[in-house]
């Protein structure tokens, strides 16, 4: 269809790929194909697909023109050369897949299916050294829209034999459903090493609709569970990208790489302390021991035992202590009381009237214990 090959941009100082398509293949319908990519490319902008710089056509030949694209350079292999050259691991594999079903859910979201997922389709770009390598899925050459003026004669396959979905094979109507089974026959081959449906176009095509994908029991509930959905025999029994996507997220963060949320972190939800009243500093029993409330187990900051009844306020609480002490006590609080006025009596008298000599207010006679008690304070309070 088309020849692909590394150019200088003489203008940028830059590498590109230039995408030459063949002039044979340059009939009615394959120039409407290529326009339709021109186009599509054009729209798109999104880290997981290969940018499209400028396009056009090559009109050298009379009566063979040439469209290009010229795109971005990807500086790396495919995946197709990387399962040839070593096995990719369960980690690397949550990463490469999420980065493709992230680009997916893009161009579905845009009413765009790519129709052709296989693994020389996915182009692996590295980013900085010891980094994972990012996946940029290639070549919309045969996508369309969907709903959209279609591009191929009904009942006809497009696409890669091997990778095709049921319905594709069938040459049915197809959906953003048709990537999903498409991407999970590529993890299923980055798992096995080999292709799940060889063989010619015809029998890979008819082997697909007699049988499930094969997934080894190995690879845990985990990935077994999520690319059997994705190969499922239904469209609607496929998950969507973006869901596809969070479960190769969860992986990649998961300690033994296995979709969905790892064991054990599930979020907990933890009681909250019951509610009590403000506990005024000082307060005492009434025989002058501090009352502090019994340590909690644990170190927990909540009352875990039977709820206690309700106190009323501390001010309300007050009155019921006073009553429960001895006539000591309550002598004790009235001086108290007393004192505190006689205080601020001389404090408000010193203020108002600094020229003025002091005055010792007397007291009333008073005897017994109670009487010392009032002379001290009167002792006391002079200045």
């Amino acid at each position: 269809m088309a020849t692909v090959y590394t150019a200088r941009d003489m203008n940028l100082g830059r590498s590109v790929a230039l995408k030459l398509f063949d002039p044979r293949l340059a009939d009615a319908d394959e120039l409407r194909r290529q326009d339709a990519e021109i186009e599509l490319l054009a729209s798109l902008n999104h880290p997981g697909l290969v940018t499209l710089f400028d396009a056009g056509a090559d009109n050298r030949i009379p009566g063979e023109p040439r469209p290009f694209l010229t795109m971005e350079l990807v500086d790396g292999e495919d995946l197709r050369d990387r399962l040839r050259r070593s096995p990719v691991t369960l980690e690397e594999l949550a990463v490469i897949g999420a980065g493709l079903a992230d680009a997916l859910a893009y161009v579905h979201s845009l009413g765009i299916i790519h129709r052709d997922i296989k693994p020389a389709n996915i182009l692996l770009a590295p980013v900085r050294a010891g980094d994972p390598l990012r996946p940029k899925l290639t070549d919309f050459g045969i996508a369309r829209i969907i709903d959209g003026t279609r591009l191929t004669a009904t009942g006809t396959m497009v696409g890669t034999a091997a990778y095709l979905s049921p319905e594709q094979a069938r040459g049915s109507d197809i959906g953003p459903a048709s990537d999903i089974y498409s991407l999970g026959l590529v993890l299923l081959e980055c798992v096995k090493r080999e292709i799940e449906y060889p063989g010619n176009a015809v029998e890979s095509a008819v082997a697909r609709l007699h049988r499930q994908p094969a997934v080894p029991e190995h690879l845990g509930p985990e990935w077994t569970q999520l690319i059997r959905a994705m190969t499922a025999a239904l469209p609607s029994e496929r998950p969507s990208a973006t869901a596809v996507e969070a479960a190769l997220r969860s992986a990649v963060a998961s300690p033994v790489s296995t979709p969905g949320l790892p064991a054990g972190m599930d979020t907990q939800v933890l009681p909250a302390p019951p509610a009590r009243p403000p506990q005024l500093p000082g307060t005492g029993d009434g025989n002058g021991t501090l009352r502090m409330d019994p340590p909690l187990p644990g170190g927990a900051s909540g009352h875990t035992g039977p709820p206690r009844p309700g106190r009323p306020p501390a001010p309300s609480r007050w009155p019921a202590r006073l009553r429960r002490t001895g006539r000591r006590t309550r002598i004790a609080v009235a001086l108290a009381g007393v004192a505190l006025l006689g205080a601020i009596s001389a404090g408000a008298i010193a203020l108002s009237v600094p020229e003025a000599p002091a005055v010792v207010v007397p007291y009333p006679a008073v005897t017994g214990s109670l009487g010392e008690h009032l002379k001290q304070l009167q002792e006391n309070v002079q200045p």
